[in-house]
């Protein structure tokens, strides 16, 4: 199996990691991408993937951090893209919902890490909530000419994680090559029309995730916990919405697996 998307640098995970990772191998996964968040996790991120051959390193300034980032964080992305050439460029974004947000500014992170995704070809997480409209305008009216182009342009490896945006726009971000990835959190019944949008995305297109320690799956699962409050997301969580994910999508759980190993392949992929 393949986690597209966790946070393993993240206080409640990190401690534990090694037990973590050995429960992860016990159960089949193979692959973890850990995604960062602001310059201040990125050295445990570039250490968990030194450490572990699982885990893929993702650098990216998230848009709740960039009211609070530091100056030279651009400098420090490209150190890191530099010296781990098998890393992606997240987590990052755009998100109207945090309070306190300023669009403009998180507009320009974004697009300032597009730019460094396309010079590096490497793939791209990206966070986005109730600024889907502007998004997609940043992925395409010349984000990556700093936007003085005309042209429609879009990297062809980006991934909408955790995609909550509105089904009316799956054939645009479609169009622009974009993957989905679908987390245990929108099998929850209060997330039921979240879930029905991903009917609308092709198989090929749909990666699988947890986003550990957050986005927890519904309480009634079997699941694996961390903490006494239980309500932390723990990676190993992957294997219960594998299953979760046949039985909706009426596939063999070993068909799926291989099908999103594929589609992870295709995103991954330097060659875009």
């Amino acid at each position: 199996m393949i986690d597209c998307h966790l946070h393993l640098q993240d206080e409640r995970l990190y401690p534990q990691a090694d037990a973590i990772i050995t429960r992860l191998r016990e159960i089949g996964v193979k692959t973890l991408v850990v995604n960062g968040t602001e310059p201040g996790d990125w050295d445990r991120v570039a250490e968990l993937s030194e450490r572990f051959p699982e885990v893929i390193p993702f650098f990216g300034l998230h848009p709740w951090r960039v009211n609070d980032a530091d100056p030279n964080w651009e400098d420090r992305l490209r150190h890191f893209l530099e010296h781990f050439p098998e890393s992606g460029v997240g987590e990052i974004g755009l998100d109207k919902w945090i309070r306190g947000h300023d669009i403009e500014k998180q507009r320009d992170a974004f697009v300032r890490q597009l730019d460094l995704a396309r010079e590096f070809h490497r793939p791209v997480t990206v966070h986005c909530l109730q600024a889907w409209g502007q998004l997609l305008e940043c992925l395409q009216r010349g984000a990556f000419q700093g936007g003085q182009s005309d042209d429609l342009t879009l990297l062809g490896n980006v991934l909408l994680h955790s995609y909550g945006g509105p089904a009316e726009m799956v054939d645009d971000f479609l169009d622009a090559g974009a993957y989905f990835s679908i987390s245990g959190y929108f099998f929850r019944p209060d997330k039921s029309e979240k879930l029905k949008v991903f009917k609308h995305i092709p198989d090929e297109r749909q990666l699988i995730e947890t986003d550990a320690p957050d986005m927890l799956p519904p309480s009634n699962w079997d699941l694996q916990q961390i903490g006494a409050d239980g309500d932390t997301n723990h990676p190993a969580n992957i294997a219960a919405i594998y299953d979760a994910i046949a039985n909706w999508a009426g596939e063999d759980r070993t068909e799926l697996i291989s099908r999103v190993e594929t589609n992870f392949a295709a995103w991954i992929s330097r060659e875009n």
